[in-house]
This record gives structure tokens, C-alpha cells and sequence, in this order.
């Protein structure tokens, strides 16, 4: 089954056309590298993906159901329970714990408090943040925000995961442990990812390749 169907894409700021007619798919469970120059439009894409953006025309489908509009009720559900992201940002809540964070992320879930807790510790053991479980945001290294970025999206639903530059921010070292990281939402959780990335030896690493020139007129 396709996660993901685009079909003939397009988005315009004013006069200048940033995407035109993109058409692709990808299927359930991929991790699938999106590649191409900068400003060719692959974040814009991830956004409209991610229903934080609003196409120009066109259509796309998350597992075979119409994109909603992203002001609509519809479209909070989706980004509340079937949509994960992952920014160079980390997008955390700074003045708040690691372990705040994580049971926000859980908000909307039906998991009783105890079993919450449960998770959270499975999930910060897995990923070696237990020390910093009460430490805040703000006080952790990029290495550490992206862990917990991560162990965010285990613990929420959703099994999608749109990922822009999600090692961008990170050093070698730290940045080929976020990636073996993020293969594993894949394989050991199911997921089905979309990493932007300029980074050509992270995204050969990946099921496949999608250069945004060829997937658009």
C-alpha cells in the first residue's frame, strides 16, 4: 500500500513557482531521501506533505485518503495522530524537562498515566537519556535534543515521519548516530519516513532516492 501519493503538485509565492507538477508515491514502511539544489522546493514539499503548507493545485494522499485542508478539523487530527516531525530545529519546548516533553507528546493519546510513564522510561533507556530525564531543554547538547526529538516521535502516534535536514545541526559523530536512530523508527517501529537532506552519504542509505527536479515538469 502507498503511504504517500502526489499528484501533479504545485505551489506559487506570487509569481515565482517553487514546485510544478511533482508526481510520486512511496510506499508504507519506505525511507525514501529527497535530494536537489537549494531552493528547488523539497522543504515546501515536506511541508505540504505535513499539512503545514497549502499546495497552489494538486492533489496528495496519506494511505489512500485526500489531504485536507490544513486549517480544517480534519487536519489537526492528522498532524495530532498520524503525522510526525523531525526538524534541525529539534522543535522542543526549551524551558521544559526532557521528561515534559515526552509526556506532552503523549497528550492525546488513550495510554493511562502509569503505562505513560512506562513508555517514557522504555523509551529514554532505548535512546540512553535516562540521566537527563529531568534536565531541561536548554541545557542539553544538539546530540541530546535530537535524542529526545526522536524518542518524541516513538512515543507519539502516527506512522508517518517527515524529517528536513534532521542532521543538519548535529556533527559526524552525533549525526551518523541521529541517522542509525532514525533508520530504526523504520525498522524497528514501522514507520514510514521522508528525509530531506543535502547529505548524499545519508541518503544512500536509504531505501531510495528522489531527486525533486525529476519528479516535477
Amino acid at each position: 500500500m502507498d503511504a504517500i501519493t502526489v499528484k501533479n503538485i504545485s505551489k506559487k509565492y506570487g509569481h515565482r513557482t517553487i514546485l510544478n507538477s511533482v508526481n510520486f508515491s512511496v510506499k508504507e514502511k519506505e525511507f525514501v531521501a529527497i535530494v536537489g539544489p537549494s531552493g528547488a522546493g523539497k522543504s515546501t514539499l515536506l511541508n505540504i506533505l505535513g499539512l503545514l503548507e497549502t499546495p497552489s493545485s494538486g492533489s496528495a494522499f496519506l494511505f489512500g485518503k485526500l489531504i485536507p485542508k490544513i486549517n480544517s478539523k480534519k487536519a489537526t487530527m492528522i498532524r495530532r495522530n498520524d503525522v510526525n516531525y523531525l526538524f534541525q530545529s529539534f522543535a522542543l519546548i526549551d524551558d521544559m524537562t526532557v521528561f515534559q516533553n515526552l509526556l506532552l507528546a503523549m497528550h492525546f493519546t488513550d495510554y493511562h498515566s502509569r503505562d505513560k510513564r512506562k513508555l517514557i522510561d522504555q523509551t529514554v533507556q532505548e535512546l540512553d537519556l535516562k540521566q537527563l530525564e529531568n534536565a531541561k531543554i536548554n541545557t542539553l547538547s544538539g546530540g541530546e535534543q535530537q535524542r529526545v526529538a526522536l524518542a518524541r516521535i516513538i512515543l507519539k502516534p502516527g506512522k508517518l515521519v517527515f524529517a528536513d535536514e534532521p542532521t543538519g545541526a548535529l556533527d559526524e559523530e552525533h549525526a551518523d548516530e541521529a541517522f542509525n536512530q532514525i533508520e530504526k523508527l523504520r525498522s524497528k517501529y514501522g514507520k514510514t519516513i521522508i528525509m530531506v537532506t543535502h547529505n548524499i552519504e545519508e541518503a544512500q542509505k536509504t531505501d531510495r532516492i528522489i531527486n525533486i527536479n525529476d519528479i516535477q515538469k
